[in-house]
C-alpha cells in the first residue's frame, strides 16, 4: 500500500472440478485467439497503464518472475448470508461470531482445494515457494507464468520508469475460479501512505510545537516563543492583520487524551477499555516505542502502560525497505500517533502493535493476517490509505476482492476493522493540486481505499472546538485553507480591502480566500451500496446505481488543531503536534473498546449498528457551519515559533499561518449523514447507550 498505502469487494463463486486440471492449461496460442471457455478471467488483473501506446517489449522468456496467488473461498455463498445474519442487529444470530479455527473449517479451502491450486501450478512449470491460508506464492520463467496465467508479461514506460504488468486480464483453470481471486507480484507493486501530518505546511521549514500543558495560562510566548490558546478563540492574535473581517485568535494549544476524553464521553469508570485489545497496523516499527508513549502519557497526566499491556510484533531484519515505500523514520510519527490515541481513549485496553515489514499491499495483508488468523484483538486501526484511480495505477480490482475477503474474515470473527478516510478531501486532482497529504497520481474523485471498502468502518475527521471550561463547544467538517503574512500590495486583488492596520504594517494574510491544504476524505467509492447504508447515503443518481459512500463516522483530526503526540526525532524526545484522519482512527477505535467494555461482549464490524443509530442522540450531527460557532469566520492563526534560522521581520512569514476552517475539498458537511463527516460524531450518549442496552437496539 502506500506512506503513502493504497488499497474493491467482488462476490467469489463456483466449486472446485479437479478433474478438469489436465485440459485447461492455456496456451500462448489460445491467449492469442482471446479467452478460453476453459479458462476463469480475473477481470481487471491487468493494470491501466499496461496499453499498447506504452508497450516496450516482452519479458524475455526465460526471466525468473515471482508472484502470488490470492486464494478465495470454498462456500462464498454461505459466507455472505453469514455475514448478514451475524453483522444485522436485528437478526437473531448477531454476534454470534465465529473462532478462527471454525472459520477455517466453514469458510476457508482445505486441503484438496490447496492441493488442486499446486498441482496446477508445477505443471505449469513453476515453483511453490510458499503456501498459506491467504496464498500461494510461486517462481518460475516467464514461459511457466504466462503457461499458467494465460498471459504474457511486458514490460511498459510509466510516470515512474518502465515497470513490468500483463500484456493481459490473468485467467485460471475454470475449475479454480473460486480457488484462486487474485495475482499480484506481477506488476509494479501499490503502497500505502499514512493519513497523518505534522501540524506544519510546505511553505517554511518543519519544526515541532512547544506548546503550554493543557489548563496552564498562555503568557505573550510559551517556552520555544510560540503562542497557542487555552481554547478556541481564547487569546485574539491582535498584533497581526485581520482576516474576512474579523481579528482572528491563535489556535488551540494541541489537544490532550484527557481533553477528547471528556469531550467524547470516554474515561470514567466503565469506559476505559478494560478487558479488550485494541491491534494497529503501520509498516515498520519505531525502536523507541513504547518508551516514548509511556514518557507520553506521563507527559499528559495520563498513566503510562502497565507490564504487559503493550505488545509489539516487527522484524527489523525482514523490512522491506525501498523506493516504493517511505523509510521507517517516516513512520515512527503514525506509530506514535497511533499508540498515544488508542492507548490515550481506552487506558486500560491492551494494544498491540502489528508493523508490517513495508507500506507494500503483500506486507500489509500479512500484518493484518496475523491478527485476524489468531484473533489477536477485538479492533485493527489503521491510519493508512491508497487511492485506486491513478495514473499509473497499480491496484486491480482481483487484488481488492483479496483485501475485501480479508475484512470479511474479521467480520466473521467479530473483529471491527477501522481505517482512515484520508487527508485530501474528495482525492480529486484539484485537491491534489495544493493539499499536503495527497497523490499526485489521481485522476477522479474518489472515496480512498480500505476506507471505501463496504466491510470497514472508515473513520472521518472534525475541527473541535473546547469551550474556555474545557467543554465540548462544536464540531464543523475537517477542511482548511491556509493563508500566510506578505506584503500587503500583493495579498488581495485590491489594495483597497486592507485595513488601515495591515496598510501600515505593511503585512497582511495571503492569498484570500486561503489554499486548500489539508481536510478530512470521503465520497463515493466503486463498491455498490451496502446493506446498511439503504436509505441512510444517497441513492443513486441519473439512473446509476447507489454507491458505497464514506466515511462512516467522525472525530477530532484537523491539522490547524493538532493532537499532541510524543516521539523520539532526531535522537531526542519531542510533544508534537499530529493532525489528519490518522488521529481519529485510533482514537474511534479505542472509543469502540470502551463501547466493548460497556456491553461485556465484542462488538465486531460495527457499521450496521452504527447505521441503526443514525440521526440518534448518540451522534452529533455536524456541519460546516455549526450553529453555536456563531455566524463570524471560522479562523484560527498557528504560530509555529520563531524558526532558529531566520531573521525578522521575515520570520514571520515562516512563523505565523491562518487557517480557515470547515472548507474541505469537494466535501461538505450537511445536516444528516454527508461525505464529510458521515453520521457525525459520537456524543457522551453513546457510550451511556452502550452500556445500557448492551449495544443491541430495541
Amino acid at each position: 500500500m502506500s506512506a503513502h498505502p493504497r488499497i474493491r469487494p467482488g462476490a467469489l463463486a463456483a466449486a472446485v472440478c479437479t478433474a478438469l486440471l489436465g485440459t485447461v492449461l492455456a496456451s500462448p496460442a489460445a491467449h492469442a485467439a482471446g479467452p478460453s471457455p476453459h479458462r476463469h478471467t480475473l477481470s481487471g488483473s491487468r493494470p491501466g497503464y499496461a496499453t499498447a501506446g506504452a508497450d516496450a517489449g516482452a519479458v524475455p522468456a526465460d526471466q525468473r518472475l515471482t508472484a502470488r496467488l490470492y486464494l478465495g473461498s470454498r462456500d462464498p455463498g454461505g459466507l455472505a448470508a453469514f455475514l448478514r445474519q451475524v453483522t444485522d442487529p436485528h437478526s437473531p444470530h448477531y454476534r454470534h461470531f465465529l473462532t478462527p479455527a471454525a472459520y477455517q473449517r466453514r469458510f476457508a479451502l482445505g486441503p484438496a482445494e490447496h492441493r488442486a491450486v499446486a498441482d496446477w501450478l508445477t505443471r505449469a512449470g513453476l515453483t511453490v515457494t510458499r503456501d498459506t491460508a491467504h496464498y500461494v506464492d510461486v517462481s518460475g520463467p516467464e514461459r511457466a507464468v504466462r503457461q499458467a496465467l494465460g498471459s504474457p508479461i511486458h514490460h511498459y514506460r510509466t510516470a515512474r520508469g518502465t515497470v513490468s504488468a500483463p500484456s493481459g486480464d490473468l485467467s485460471v483453470p475454470s475449475s479454480l475460479g473460486t480457488e484462486v481471486v487474485a495475482v499480484s507480484g506481477l506488476s509494479a507493486p501499490a503502497a500505502a501512505h499514512p493519513q497523518s501530518h505534522r501540524t506544519t505546511t510546505p511553505l517554511h521549514p518543519l519544526h515541532p510545537l512547544h506548546p503550554r500543558p493543557s489548563g496552564t495560562s498562555v503568557t505573550d510566548a510559551d517556552d520555544a516563543g510560540a503562542v497557542c490558546s487555552p481554547s478556541f478563540g481564547g487569546t485574539p492574535a491582535t498584533g497581526l492583520p485581520t482576516a474576512y473581517g474579523a481579528t482572528p485568535a491563535y489556535a488551540p494549544c494541541p489537544y490532550v487524551p484527557a481533553q477528547l476524553r471528556h469531550a467524547y464521553g470516554a474515561g470514567g469508570a466503565h469506559a476505559t477499555g478494560k478487558g479488550t485489545t485494541i491491534a494497529i497496523v503501520d509498516a515498520y516499527g519505531s525502536p523507541t516505542m513504547p518508551a516514548d508513549a509511556d514518557r507520553y502519557a506521563r507527559a499528559t497526566g495520563d498513566r503510562p502502560f502497565r507490564p504487559g499491556q503493550y505488545r509489539q510484533q516487527v522484524t527489523p531484519k525482514d523490512w522491506n525497505v525501498g523506493s516504493a515505500c517511505a523509510p521507517p523514520a517516516s513512520w515512527a510519527g503514525e506509530e506514535a500517533l497511533d499508540v498515544d490515541m488508542a492507548h490515550g481513549l481506552a487506558p486500560d485496553a491492551h494494544v498491540l502493535y502489528m508493523g508490517a515489514d513495508s507500506c507494500l499491499d503483500a506486507d500489509l495483508m500479512d500484518a493484518e493476517a496475523t491478527v485476524i488468523d489468531h484473533r489477536l484483538a477485538d479492533s485493527i486501526s489503521n491510519s493508512w490509505a491508497e487511492i485506486i484511480h491513478s495514473d499509473p495505477g497499480h491496484l486491480t480490482p482481483d487484488l481488492v476482492n483479496a483485501w475485501n475477503l480479508l475484512f470479511e474474515q474479521a467480520a466473521a470473527e467479530g473483529i471491527g476493522v477501522y481505517f482512515a478516510a484520508g487527508d485530501c478531501g474528495d482525492s480529486s486532482p484539484g485537491a491534489a493540486e495544493t493539499g499536503v497529504n495527497c497523490d499526485p497520481k489521481t485522476t477522479t474523485a474518489q472515496a480512498d481505499f480500505p476506507s471505501g471498502s463496504p466491510w470497514v468502518t472508515s473513520v472521518g475527521g472534525t475541527t473541535l472546538a473546547l469551550d474556555r471550561h474545557g467543554n465540548y463547544a462544536w464540531e464543523t467538517s475537517m477542511g482548511d485553507e491556509l493563508s500566510v503574512l506578505t506584503d500587503s500590495t500583493s495579498a488581495s486583488r485590491s489594495s483597497a480591502s486592507l485595513t488601515s492596520a495591515a496598510r501600515a504594517s505593511g503585512k497582511a494574510w495571503g492569498p484570500l480566500p486561503g489554499v486548500f491544504a489539508f481536510g478530512g476524505g470521503g465520497g463515493a467509492s466503486d463498491f455498490p451500496q451496502p446493506w446498511y447504508q439503504h436509505g441512510r447515503t444517497p441513492a443513486g443518481r441519473h439512473g446509476t446505481p447507489a454507491r458505497r459512500t464514506t466515511p462512516d463516522v467522525a472525530m477530532e483530526g484537523d491539522g490547524a488543531l493538532p493532537v499532541l503526540v510524543g516521539l523520539t526525532d532526531g535522537g531526542a524526545f519531542q510533544l508534537v503536534g499530529f493532525g489528519g484522519t490518522s488521529a481519529a482512527t485510533p482514537a474511534f477505535a479505542a472509543l469502540q473498546a470502551d463501547a466493548q467494555q460497556e456491553t461485556g461482549r465484542p462488538l465486531g464490524f460495527a457499521n450496521p449498528l452504527l447505521y441503526a443509530l443514525g440521526g440518534s442522540a448518540v451522534f452529533r450531527d455536524v456541519t460546516d457551519h455549526p450553529a453555536a460557532a456563531g455566524t463570524g469566520p471560522l479562523t484560527v492563526v498557528r504560530d509555529y515559533g520563531p524558526s532558529p534560522t531566520a531573521q525578522a521581520p521575515s520570520d514571520d512569514q515562516q512563523r505565523y499561518v491562518l487557517y480557515a476552517l470547515g472548507r474541505d475539498y469537494g466535501l461538505h458537511a450537511v445536516p444528516g449523514y454527508d461525505d464529510a463527516t458521515g453520521l457525525g460524531s459520537p456524543s457522551p450518549a453513546y457510550l451511556r447507550w452502550m452500556r445500557r442496552t448492551g449495544g443491541i437496539p430495541r
